[in-house]
């Protein structure tokens, strides 16, 4: 049976109340008021002629203040999927406190350089994998949305407050610049002469150099770059989204970092 209007407006409400209640836990307690309302618009389902939405209503009672994070959660499920959403990751709370500046290790000479990338959710996530890092900076380059657009900002979760950010311009000029300051630049590439990601990176700064999502690095920047990277891939597909691609490389380069 197809959601009414009242139906889908009475769940969309119980829903941003799971969701306020999960976000506010963070010391594993919920906030009373919120939860009672949150209960009492739960009840109130059975008056609805939709059994698949009525039968909601007698998940109220177990709903108690007491209750773990994971035990409320999971009580969350049924409502989204009756709404079809479709949660992404920075829906959802983090359970681990964030770890204080004193208890941040010192930042890795390591940056990410983004070149013509058009998803805000990708810059995003890279901004949120170079801070979880310990990265020094990331460019933005070309028209790669920076975090002061809503959906990079929420998809970084907050980590562009404490990683240091700069729009570069010209992808050309910014990867001169770093090579100024003692950077080896590597491109994140699908090119037939690229190295495998997982040979070893030579122990200096690095900065690694991700292009549009489509079509990649422009030929004359291939020219200028140290050299080419590769993950490799054993599947009918021949790349990975840029955000992933990001970690999987920062990860390794730490990796070896820490063992030299």
């Amino acid at each position: 049976m197809m959601l009414n209007a009242q139906d889908k407006k009475s769940l969309e409400e119980i829903h941003k109340l799971f969701l306020e209640l999960e976000k506010s836990s963070r010391d594993f307690s919920f906030s009373g008021p919120l939860l009672s309302d949150l209960k009492e618009k739960i009840k109130n389902l059975n008056k609805s002629a939709n059994d698949d939405v009525s039968r909601l209503s007698d998940l109220e009672k177990h709903l108690v203040p007491d209750m773990t994070l994971k035990h409320f959660s999971g009580f969350a499920v049924p409502f989204e999927r009756l709404l079809n959403k479709n949660l992404q990751d920075d829906d959802f709370l983090i359970i681990e406190n964030d770890r204080s500046a004193i208890e941040v290790a010192e930042k890795l000479p390591l940056v990410f350089v983004l070149d013509n990338i058009r998803s805000a959710f990708n810059v995003g996530s890279i901004f949120r994998t170079a801070e979880c890092l310990g990265a020094s900076k990331v460019y933005l380059c070309g028209y790669t949305p920076t975090p002061e657009q809503w959906k990079v900002e929420k998809t970084a979760m907050g980590t562009q407050e404490y990683l240091e950010w700069a729009e570069a311009g010209k992808l050309l000029e910014c990867l001169e610049e770093l090579k100024d300051e003692g950077y080896r630049i590597v491109a994140l590439e699908t090119a037939a002469t690229a190295l495998d990601l997982y040979a070893p990176f030579s122990a200096e700064p690095t900065a690694f150099v991700l292009g549009n999502e489509r079509f990649g690095l422009d030929a004359e920047i291939l020219k200028v770059i140290d050299e080419v990277r590769i993950i490799p891939l054993r599947g009918r597909k021949n790349s990975l989204n840029v955000g992933v691609t990001a970690a999987i490389a920062g990860f390794e380069w730490m990796r070896q970092w820490r063992t030299k």
